[in-house]
């Protein structure tokens, strides 16, 4: 079998377990998955060495160097040692400005009511963090000027095509925020750090996705103990999902066929987030002890078929136009099936034989409602008093063990929300909440009664309604300009 994914850590878990900690520690990667479960290894390490210890994280964005830092500088009051994790990836890449940042910035800061009529729902914390990323981003492409926002917003859309969009731009930009340090001065006061300090009670555990490989930070940082977690081609990728599979599946208490993972990875997907995503699927779902390959060939020959879980799942990440294609190819079909199978030992359900395009709407649209209802459900009890949501999006088996158990825990002063489903439903719908704010849940589910109603008292058929209810939402899927091609 292939060797250990993580070989490359073993001299930062040296060094984090052993007094006096060095200064500086870096992991550098090409997956985000494998840098962050690389940086969750070390913390580990180091609590365990030093269980009075304390751990604080933070990103490199606004204040977060100048805190992260001066953390790592300081005696902890109440505890004997400190790990203090930074992200660093955009303080180690080089800044060019595209017209998908700004449009991606804009749409997300319209969707957090930019240019709402006073009194309407908005978002203002999303709408600060918004207005210090554009900052932020006008520093780095040069085409910041300071006191008129109006005239930054000209300059950096102009860069990019994007002229249409500078008065929403300087809008945004004319947000009154404390945006934190540059990042020329943040990183400046990064590397002073890694220069000056000495080995002592407290670590600084850097970790960065992709930088770029002639950034001059690297050769600074190089000094002290770094771990490299990059593969060179497909075939290492390959190699080390491989090992990070069969890892998952012991850590899980079953087995597993040899074939399983390179059936999971011959199609090219050779992130660990997908493949472990999908592997997990094949854990929760196998019938004994034992993942077949028989499930996984399954499982990937199953997604060549269109079903009606693609088309809610497309929705739900409001991909629309996605789920627009699904919808057109699912009504011309003579027959209709709700769910994949997904590792099970039977088939696909039987499919709903009828008239084309007739056989899918309604179980189509049930679906749908289901699922929109049941992100409502979520980003409502993520909402309640005592909650204690995660501050990033967790993974399957975070959110089983910790945020899924808070979630149906009844609490004082928090309304009984209902939580119910299968482990992996509710995951979905969990990640699918973070990009869907309550009133367009409600606008949505209000849509498709209106559907519903429609069809029942004769205003049209409901292929016609779903899809005219997709495009009115096309828009806010896609970045700005892009054109629709809905085909013939």
């Amino acid at each position: 079998m292939r060797g250990d994914p993580f070989g490359a850590l073993a001299p930062l878990l040296a060094a984090a377990a052993s007094a006096p900690l060095p200064p500086v520690l870096t992991i550098l990667g090409d997956d985000e998955w494998f840098v962050a479960e690389a940086a969750r290894r070390v913390s580990k390490v180091f609590s365990g060495a030093f269980p009075d210890g304390e751990v604080t994280e933070y990103d490199g964005t606004g204040n977060g160097v100048k805190e992260a830092v001066a953390d790592a500088a300081t005696i902890a009051l109440f505890a004997t040692n400190r790990l203090v994790s930074l992200e660093v990836t955009d303080l180690l890449r080089t800044k060019k400005l595209t017209a998908d940042e700004i449009d991606a910035l804009l749409d997300e800061a319209e969707g957090a009511g930019l240019g709402a009529a006073p009194g309407a729902p908005s978002e203002p914390r999303v709408l600060d963090r918004l207005a210090r990323k554009a900052r932020g981003l006008a520093r780095d492409a040069g085409a910041l000027v300071e006191g008129d926002p109006a005239e930054t917003a000209r300059k950096l859309t102009g860069r990019v095509k994007r002229s249409d969009r500078a008065p929403e731009l300087a809008q945004l930009l004319s947000i009154p925020v404390d945006d934190g340090e540059a990042s020329e001065t943040a990183l400046g006061r990064l590397l002073d750090y890694v220069l000056r300090a000495r080995a002592g009670d407290n670590v600084l555990l850097l970790r960065a996705i992709s930088p770029d490989p002639d950034h001059a930070a690297l050769a600074e940082l190089r000094r002290s103990p770094l771990a490299r977690l990059f593969a060179a081609d497909d075939a290492a990728r390959r190699d080390r999902l491989h090992a990070l599979g069969l890892e998952r599946v012991i850590e899980r208490g079953k087995s597993a066929e040899a074939d399983v993972f390179e059936t999971l990875t011959e199609r090219g997907r050779l992130t660990a987030r997908a493949f472990l995503s999908e592997l997990d699927r094949l854990v929760d779902t196998a019938a004994g002890p034992r993942v077949t390959a028989e499930a996984a060939a399954r499982l990937v020959a199953d997604e060549r078929k269109e079903y009606g879980s693609d088309f809610v799942d497309a929705v739900a990440r409001k991909k629309f136009l996605d789920a627009l294609r699904i919808a057109e190819r699912l009504f011309a079909a003579d027959d209709f099936t709700a769910f994949r199978a997904f590792g099970k030992d039977a088939p696909a359900g039987p499919a709903k034989k009828g008239p084309k395009g007739e056989a899918a709407f309604f179980p189509l649209l049930g679906l749908l409602a289901g699922e929109i209802r049941r992100i409502l459900a979520l980003k409502a009890a993520l909402a309640e008093p005592g909650a204690e949501p995660p501050a990033r999006r967790a993974d399957y088996r975070v959110f089983v063990d910790r945020v899924l158990p808070r979630l149906k825990t009844p609490r004082p002063g928090a309304a009984p929300v209902p939580v119910d489903g299968h482990p992996f439903v509710l995951h979905k719908a969990y990640l699918a909440s973070f990009d869907w704010t309550v009133d367009d849940l409600a606008a949505a589910l209000a849509g498709l009664a209106a559907i519903d109603r429609g069809v029942k008292t004769g205003l049209g058929s409901g292929p016609d309604l779903l899809q005219t209810w997709l495009l009115q939402r096309v828009g806010s899927g896609l970045p700005s300009g892009t054109k629709l091609d809905l085909g013939g």
